[in-house]
């Protein structure tokens, strides 16, 4: 018994010791990031910024099991928080866990609001992925339109695949066809 009781002691202490370091790199990570990076950004104070970034690492460990065991519904409140700050990383993370329902019920029309968040943002992932909801009326009442709206603007941040979409919507709907010549002409993919 007095072994059980010195493996469960240990294992506490290893465990909080992780949960420790887990976070202190956390907040490294996130007082080193630059602070012009485009995708890092919050439409709140600076401090907010800073407490959202800890909280949508945190869910991204979570969701990886980076560090800590998988679990979904405890990374989707992570974004969740990160979110409800404005932070965009956050709300195109919260926006994947509704369209795959980990974690949270699948809802692509939650998953394109909070797309929509991120996209507005300059999130070229979010863009992409809005472009294509609305390509397949999904979530969103379908507009080719939009999607090819969206799908410009990724394609301008260099997302290869929405100008690759593009093309194709001007194929099916040859009144797209000025739309994707015009990007091809003008984005320039590394």
């Amino acid at each position: 018994m007095r072994a059980h009781h010195d493996f469960s002691k240990r294992f506490l202490l290893a465990a909080s010791g992780a949960a420790l370091l887990v976070l202190s790199t956390s907040l490294a990570e996130a007082q080193s990031a630059p602070k012009a990076d485009l995708e890092d950004v919050a439409t709140t104070q600076p401090a907010d910024l800073t407490t959202a970034k800890l909280e949508n690492t945190i869910g991204t460990r979570c969701a990886l099991g980076d560090g800590v065991p998988q679990n979904y519904a405890l990374a989707a409140q992570w974004f969740d928080k990160a979110a409800l700050h404005g932070y965009a990383k956050a709300e195109y993370n919260l926006g994947m866990q509704y369209y795959f329902g980990q974690g949270v019920s699948k809802d692509e029309t939650k998953a394109a609001y909070w797309w929509t968040k991120a996209a507005a943002q300059g999130i070229a992932a979010a863009q992409y992925n809005l472009g294509n909801l609305y390509f397949l009326g999904q979530g969103v009442p379908q507009d080719y339109g939009k999607a090819s709206l969206w799908w410009r603007k990724a394609a301008a941040l260099g997302n290869t695949q929405a100008t690759s979409n593009l093309a194709t919507l001007a194929r099916l709907h040859p009144e797209y066809q000025t739309v994707a010549a015009v990007e091809k002409k003008t984005v320039v993919v590394p």
